[in-house]
């Protein structure tokens, strides 16, 4: 995996080849308007308030798809590798946990964990050290090569993040995460009534 110079950050909001580009000005018609336009023509007696948000989330998890994956490529990351290294930084010195806890924080397969692990190791990006606690277990931790790069991506997200959301005050994106929080809370707790 080739590192990306510190100072060459990507820049998704401004580099948008594509209509479907996160920043984008170029989509006159909300196309979610267009659909509600449909919706209400063809089954007028139905309320449609709750769907209208979700269906905007939908499309917005592909935008953010996009934009992640402009900030990953100038490090050859995928959004799956940098979830790995920010878990292991977040989890503070010695930058480490067991792959099992990586699996309950990422939501991935065991299968798909170990190939994730090969590859970020075989790039140098981590490593697999005996559990301090339990010699029969491992611990899957950073190495200084792989603290550095997160550093640089991590830094590479913020300012794209902020260039992408600069035309938003303070208090209109303060609204904007309490109002996706609520929802965020009533969609964990449909998952836990589920499992519960």
């Amino acid at each position: 995996m080739r590192e990306s110079d510190p100072d060459e950050y990507p820049d998704p909001a401004g580099r948008a080849p594509r209509a479907s580009r996160p920043g984008d000005r170029r989509t006159p018609l909300d196309w979610v308007d267009d659909l509600t336009r449909g919706w209400e023509k063809e089954y007028p007696q139905l309320e449609f308030s709750s769907l209208l948000p979700l269906v905007r989330l939908a499309r917005l998890s592909t935008l953010i798809d996009i934009f992640q994956n402009d900030v990953l490529e100038p490090f050859e990351l995928t959004s799956s590798d940098y979830g790995v290294l920010a878990a292991l930084q977040r989890a503070g010195r010695p930058y480490a946990l067991s792959p099992s806890q990586l699996h309950g924080q990422l939501w991935r397969s065991s299968g798909g964990m170990t190939k994730i692990l090969k590859r970020l190791e075989e790039s140098g990006l981590v490593e697999r050290k005996p559990d301090p606690e339990d010699g029969r277990k491992i611990r899957v931790a950073l190495t200084s090569r792989g603290l550095s790069l997160h550093d640089r991506v991590f830094r590479a997200f913020t300012t794209a993040s902020n260039r992408l959301l600069a035309k938003l005050t303070d208090r209109q994106k303060t609204e904007i995460d309490r109002g996706l929080k609520q929802l965020h809370d009533q969609l964990e707790g449909l998952g836990d009534s589920a499992t519960s």
